[in-house]
């Protein structure tokens, strides 16, 4: 996995998700424009002179007392102790890049510091400067292109079939006037499917059937782009479950596993199954799932049941808690230690540290403990729901019956209301000191009709989190469709940037007899 610089971490990392994660809260009197942070002490009220502003440009932020201004690097080197990797001592570069890694879900190594001088792109994806060849489903010429890079990964022509409309070969003449093509799985945003956003890119298999290019295409905004692909073509509005990969490759085999055993089973259900099968969506990452991706998906599927079927690895289980965490609705940062435990840090209330042992990943279980549940959360919600006396005001019903972290933040904005009222009428308050208290209320009634807000949302919503990783004698799904078991003494660790140990299962030739010799006078097909 390629190392990120402070170029990239200037660039990717948002200063206001730093400064959440540095413990302050957004600030909502100073608008949205110019977004302020204050930091809340341990009664929930403001700590005053504790604030920063966002500046204009979004990059930057400042104290308002010493007019300096801080991007990501600078600000995490000047305030280390705000951050959980701080440690006295430790050095200001490893620190940079344990905490932006971090907030990128970028596994890392042990390296002591970051790299400043690797060459980087700025360039905005341009789908125009690519030539294009797509599968046909009724052309044969035109299948045989694509056989280079399905048959090392056992893809059936069946399954490229279904998901036909949502790959294709990419071609781009390089500086050195050669043509380059490579399978292409287009990124789009949830929002709008209708346009390309980059290319989680995969070259033609070696002689060992290893894939000897993989990544995106120059410019791919792979934050909130993600490959979003539906064999039956329908609307994501109307979706009942959303499949969740590391890789298209693992979406297409899990497709194919799956789709396999259905035809097979005696089960009287199975058609139903398949039916729903065909029309669910199959997500890529194309990596690292980034927290965008993760809400922007939820956002256009709230009733979907959504099935995580990361790698059976440290960084798969990371990516399922990550997501769970989003769709409740937590503020939260993770990450995995040397020695292989995984970090959850929640700090929606208050800061809690949780440390998971790995090998002991009950997701469900583990949900309970981080306040994730949403089951559980509907049901904490069922009595103060009943009580509602207007059905349309999720605000009229019987405080007292709030869970527990909701009728906090209720009693929160009670106290800054009552304080604030009592020292309006006393007249014995000044004005400076009286506009602070406003504020206070303002921003305890904001975090209060939020989190109704959000746990109301999670009541009404029918989804599932469902934890769905392959076979555990397996890395990934493609794996699981080939075959090839996790050696034993492989280490499994967070870092994606080689291949995992594998022995071969099965021979080539039991997989996908479609081809037949028809393939095998096409192997030799080269770009």
């Amino acid at each position: 996995m390629a190392e990120l610089n402070y170029e990239d971490f200037k660039r990717r990392v948002n200063i206001q998700d730093l400064l959440i994660d540095a413990g302050y809260s957004l600030n909502k009197r100073d608008g949205l424009r110019y977004p302020s942070y204050v930091r809340l002490g341990i009664d929930g009220r403001r700590v005053r002179g504790d604030k920063f502003i966002v500046t204009g440009n979004g990059l930057c932020c400042f104290r308002p007392q010493v007019q300096k201004n801080y991007n990501v690097i600078s600000f995490i080197k000047e305030h280390p102790h705000f951050f959980s990797e701080y440690t006295p001592g430790i050095n200001g570069d490893r620190l940079v890049n344990l905490v932006c890694n971090r907030l990128l879900n970028h596994p890392i190594d042990r390296r002591p510091s970051v790299v400043t001088d690797r060459e980087r792109s700025n360039k905005v994806f341009n789908l125009q400067e690519y030539g294009r060849l797509h599968f046909r489903k009724n052309d044969w010429d035109s299948q045989k292109a694509f056989y280079p890079y399905f048959k090392s990964r056992g893809i059936s022509l069946d399954t490229q079939r279904a998901f036909s409309n949502h790959f294709f070969i990419a071609m781009r003449e390089a500086s050195n006037g050669k043509t380059y093509s490579n399978l292409s799985f287009p990124l789009r945003k949830p929002t709008d499917l209708a346009t390309i956003v980059g290319l989680e890119v995969r070259g033609r298999a070696n002689a060992e059937g290893k894939t000897m290019y993989k990544g995106m295409a120059t410019g791919s905004n792979a934050s909130e782009g993600m490959w979003i692909a539906c064999p039956s073509g329908g609307a994501l509005e109307n979706v009942k479950d959303v499949y969740w990969f590391e890789s298209a490759y693992d979406a297409m085999a899990f497709y194919q596993i799956n789709k396999n055993e259905l035809k097979n089973s005696k089960n009287r259900d199975s058609e139903k199954e398949l039916s729903r099968l065909h029309k669910s969506v199959f997500v890529s990452t194309g990596g690292n799932p980034s927290i965008h991706q993760f809400k922007g998906m939820i956002a256009e599927t709230p009733e979907a049941n959504h099935h995580l079927c990361f790698d059976r690895d440290r960084a798969g289980q990371m990516f399922a808690i990550n997501f769970a965490l989003t769709k409740a609705g937590k503020t939260f940062n993770t990450h995995v230690t040397l020695k292989g435990k995984l970090i959850v840090v929640v700090t929606t209330d208050k800061y809690q540290r949780h440390e998971l042992n790995p090998e002991q990943f009950e997701f469900d279980r583990l949900l309970k403990i981080l306040g994730a549940d949403a089951q559980a959360q509907r049901s904490e919600m069922k009595e103060y729901m009943q009580s509602l006396r207007n059905k349309e005001d999720i605000f009229s019903g019987d405080e007292y019956l709030l869970p527990p972290d909701l009728l906090k933040s209720y009693a929160k904005y009670e106290s800054a209301c009552e304080e604030y009222h009592s020292a309006k009428y006393s007249r014995l308050v000044c004005q400076e000191d009286l506009e602070d208290m406003g504020d206070e209320l303002k921003t305890a009634y904001e975090a209060y009709k939020a989190a109704m807000k959000d746990a109301v949302s999670q009541y009404d919503s029918a989804g599932k989190t469902i934890y769905h990783p392959c076979e555990k004698e397996y890395k990934d799904w493609n794996d699981q469709l080939l075959g090839k078991r996790i050696a034993a003494e492989e280490d499994n660790t967070v870092d994606k940037s080689s291949e995992s140990s594998v022995t071969a299962r099965n021979s080539p030739e039991e997989r996908d007899e479609e081809y037949n010799e028809e393939e095998e006078r096409t192997s030799h097909f080269h770009r």
